[in-house]
Parts: C-alpha cells; sequence; structure tokens
C-alpha cells in the first residue's frame, strides 16, 4: 500500500489519479491534525509526501513546510509503517528564501526517517508544474494564463524567465515510481514565459472555433489538455454549423489541425449506455447525429458532475475532458446513432481506457 500527504493539491490529486487508473491502493494522510492518528498504516510500502505551502508569512511558509514533514512521520510511526521506499515531491530550489528552507529542512524530516526506517529515500525534483484542475493564481503561471484565456481576458505577462514546465500526469508517474528522474526531465520542455502565454493562446484561437489545433510535442498536447479543463467549464459544448440546400444538409464534425486521429460511429438501442471510462491523455469528440442522449461526466475521484443532453436535430460536439468519467445514454424511443472522434489511434496494449462508472 502506498501513504500519501497532499491528497487535495494539484499534484496530489493527479497522484490519486493515477494510483487509481493502474489499480493501486493508497491511504490518504491528513495532515491538519496536530496529533498523529491511529490509522493502522502497517501495510504500506511506500509513502509519499508531496503536501507543502507555498503562501502565506515568512515564518509560517518556513517552518510550516518543516511541520508538515514531521506530522506526515508521525503519522506513519503511529500507525506502525516501515516502509521500504520514501518520496519526497522536492522542488530542487537552493537558497535562503523562506520556502527554499522549509522544503530543504523538510526534506532533511523525511531523509532521516527513511534513514531510521531502513527505507530509499527518493527526491523527486519537480518545477513549474501545470495540469488539469490546478488552482489559477496559486498553482503556476501555466494555470493562470489558461484561466484567463478561456474566459476571453488576456495573461498577464510580468517575466522573461525561461522555465521548464512539466505535465502533472508525468510527476504523478515519477512519485509513484513509473518513471525515473532522468525521463521525468527529459519529458520537460523549457520555453520563456512569454512564449508560453503565445502558445497557450495559438491553442485556444483554433479551439474557439470548435477545431482541433495541431500538436507538435507531447507538451502541447497536454497544454491543450490543460487549457480544456478551463475551457470546459465556461462552455462545454461547440456548437456545429451546418450548410443547407437542396439536396440536405452537409455538418463538418472534425476539422484537426495536422493531427492523428480516429473516427467512428456507433448504435445504441434505446435505454443502453456506452463508455463509464476515462482517458488521462487521449482527446475524444462526442457528436450525436441522430436520435437523443444523454452524456454524464464525472471528474475522476470527486462528485463534480456535467450532465448534458443533445440530439440529432440540433448536433453539438461534446469534447471529453481528460480525467473526467464519461458514459453516454440513449434517451430517445429510436436507435442512436453517435459519431467519435479521439486524437490518436487506438493501440491495445496502450488503450488509455480506464474503467469508471460516470
Amino acid at each position: 500500500m502506498i501513504a500519501i500527504s497532499g491528497r487535495g493539491g494539484l499534484v496530489g490529486w493527479h497522484l490519486r489519479t493515477v494510483l487509481y487508473s493502474e489499480g493501486r491502493s493508497w491511504q490518504d494522510v491528513d495532515l491538519r491534525q496536530t496529533v498523529a492518528t491511529t490509522t493502522d498504516l502497517a501495510d504500506v510500502e511506500t509513502a509519499i509526501h508531496v503536501a507543502g505551502i507555498s503562501r502565506g508569512s515568512d515564518h509560517d511558509v518556513r517552518e510550516g513546510n518543516v511541520e508538515l514533514a514531521r506530522r506526515f512521520v508521525a503519522a506513519l510511526d503511529a500507525g506502525g509503517a516501515r516502509p521500504r521506499r520514501v518520496v519526497y515531491a522536492d522542488t530542487g530550489m537552493r537558497g535562503t528564501s523562506p520556502y527554499t528552507e522549509g522544503k530543504a529542512r523538510a526534506r532533511e524530516v523525511l531523509s532521516a526517517a527513511a534513514a531510521r526506517w531502513g527505507a530509499d529515500f527518493v527526491d523527486v525534483v519537480i518545477q513549474n508544474v501545470f495540469g488539469e484542475h490546478g488552482t489559477p493564481y496559486h498553482n503556476g503561471v501555466a494555470l493562470t494564463f489558461c484561466h484567463r484565456i478561456a474566459r476571453g481576458e488576456q495573461p498577464s505577462v510580468d517575466s522573461d524567465d525561461v522555465r521548464t514546465f512539466v505535465h502533472a500526469q508525468d510527476v504523478a508517474e515519477a512519485l509513484a515510481g513509473m518513471i525515473d528522474q532522468a525521463e521525468l526531465d527529459r519529458r520537460g520542455t523549457r520555453m520563456t514565459v512569454p512564449e508560453l502565454a503565445g502558445r497557450i493562446t495559438a491553442l485556444a484561437d483554433v479551439y474557439r472555433r470548435g477545431e482541433i489545433p495541431a500538436f507538435e510535442s507531447r507538451f502541447d498536447r497536454d497544454l491543450f489538455n490543460t487549457y480544456r479543463s478551463y475551457a470546459f467549464a465556461v462552455s462545454p459544448v461547440h456548437r456545429l454549423t451546418s450548410a443547407m440546400d437542396e439536396r440536405g444538409a452537409f455538418t463538418e464534425l472534425v476539422r484537426a489541425h495536422g493531427s492523428a486521429g480516429q473516427t467512428g460511429i456507433s448504435t445504441t438501442l434505446p435505454g443502453i449506455t456506452r463508455g463509464d471510462h476515462f482517458h488521462r491523455r487521449k482527446i475524444e469528440r462526442f457528436v450525436v447525429v441522430q436520435g437523443e442522449a444523454r452524456i454524464v461526466l464525472r471528474r475522476v475521484l470527486t462528485d463534480e458532475r456535467q450532465v448534458i443532453d443533445v440530439t440529432g436535430e440540433q448536433p453539438v460536439a461534446v469534447d471529453i475532458p481528460t480525467l473526467w468519467a464519461h458514459a453516454i445514454t440513449n434517451t430517445g424511443a429510436s436507435p442512436l446513432v453517435t459519431a467519435f472522434w479521439t486524437n490518436e489511434l487506438f493501440d491495445p496494449a496502450r488503450p488509455d481506457t480506464h474503467q469508471e462508472t460516470a
């Protein structure tokens, strides 16, 4: 079993979705308690400390990060844990700021505990994490840019710094031991803050037309999926335009710029539901072209839901956000015809389809 702290943060949630998709069990350790609880943690083999404090007074930030590490260790001791692997979500930053000092001292606390337990200590260095459903103005400039652009606002660029940006799913895989530090570093992308703002703006400009932008790299895809998590909250459907003449109508379902993709059509009998799964990386579009249906979406590991009723009489495109369980049910009296598009060819060895009820 795995014990983790920081379940509610950006990295903590992404870590839990990765563990969940891999069928691995974990125990959340609540660090809000000033006294260690007696939760049974004897089966813990890996302890992952993600929780941290980056906002507050100098004292709160410096001492708060140390205290969180101490509480994590105390909770493990109280629960009878003797992990064989202790993992720390570190920033890799060095210096004398309250934050870097606090994180450095927290590292010492965890390293000492690992030595006492006879465990391997793994320091996973992460910087400038971005990903779906982070908190703008808190979890990093990329998320603030996505939040503002999705709402039609201009991103405020006040730095020319060159930074390395890494997606939260990659960070989660590193913390879970699925990839090593070298691979995590390889997946990072270096660019200036103005370049990042320009990249998100370019992706958003194409997507506002209901079209799928070109992806030059994994980074573009992950940045686009991050942007979509904010855009979906603002407008979950894309209206489709039909060209009418004496022959009938023509409706374009997907316009993908330079992207690989796969398109299929399904028929669904009345009352039948398809789906009930989620994707970690894949972009998927639903368009009902005949009949009536209800699309239900639920953010993984939460009760946050969206319900969208659609009809073939007025086709719309619904792009399924990553890390949301989704299902489509035929709510009409006749067979439902739905067109599906994904941005990648189906790979049976790596389907990126994880069963979960919406």
